[in-house]
């Protein structure tokens, strides 16, 4: 247990007695999930932190309307709630399922407080990680605007996933993309398709398949 929680980037730097004492006095939840199970839902209460400590996980966002989403796979281990816990909006942006057998810590939002108060490292810890979220949002809003529609379907992709790598299904129509970027659905569907021929996506009925985000985003469109 110790090495699990040193492995954390909230726990790092903690002393082995800081370790026993959190132990002793806190409740943390240590829990194994079966495949296809709910680890947090889009627009549910935060109510603390959860770890996902180990397995394969996978997450949903849907756009406010529900006209479309996108679908894709997160790296674990990883923390799950530390940028809405706090603040007016105190409610899941996304949804993550377990796709393996997945196992998990969760730790009340009662005792996030109580450790950030206790211990100077762990507020520290837990600063460092909301300052590197909030400048991770907003670098993209200062990219120079793309000077294709190809490139401009690439930035509207990236400002809509979790992480700019991995896998990622959109399941999007062209009708939709266009109207998001204003333009005719015919001129997007050409320049996708264009994309496509450069074998970075994969088109389906509806839907957009990129199977390496981090090659879509680097190439030159």
């Amino acid at each position: 247990m110790f090495d699990t929680l040193l492995s954390l980037p909230l726990f790092q730097g903690l002393s082995h007695d800081d370790l026993t004492r959190i132990l002793e006095s806190t409740h943390l939840s240590f829990e194994t999930l079966p495949p296809e199970s709910t680890i947090i839902r889009q627009d549910e209460l935060c109510t603390g932190l959860t770890y996902v400590l180990s397995g394969e996980v996978e997450g949903h966002t849907e756009a406010a309307d529900r006209s479309w989403s996108v679908v894709e796979t997160l790296p674990t281990p990883m923390v799950l709630g530390l940028d809405v816990l706090y603040g007016r909006a105190r409610v899941h942006q996304f949804s993550a399922y377990a796709r393996s057998s997945t196992r998990l810590l969760t730790i009340d939002k009662h005792t996030v407080a109580a450790l950030t108060g206790y211990f100077e490292v762990f507020r520290i810890n837990v600063l460092n990680a909301l300052t590197t979220t909030i400048a991770q949002q907003r670098q993209p809003l200062w990219t120079p605007a793309a000077a294709t529609l190809e490139g401009r379907i690439v930035e509207f992709l990236r400002q809509h996933v979790l992480r700019p790598a991995g896998h990622k299904i959109f399941r999007i129509s062209m009708r939709t993309l266009g109207a998001y970027l204003g333009e005719d659905q015919r001129y997007v569907s050409m320049a996708a398709h264009r994309i496509e021929r450069r074998g970075l996506i994969q088109l389906r009925r509806s839907a957009i398949q990129v199977p390496a985000f981090e090659s879509l985003i680097q190439a030159k469109l």
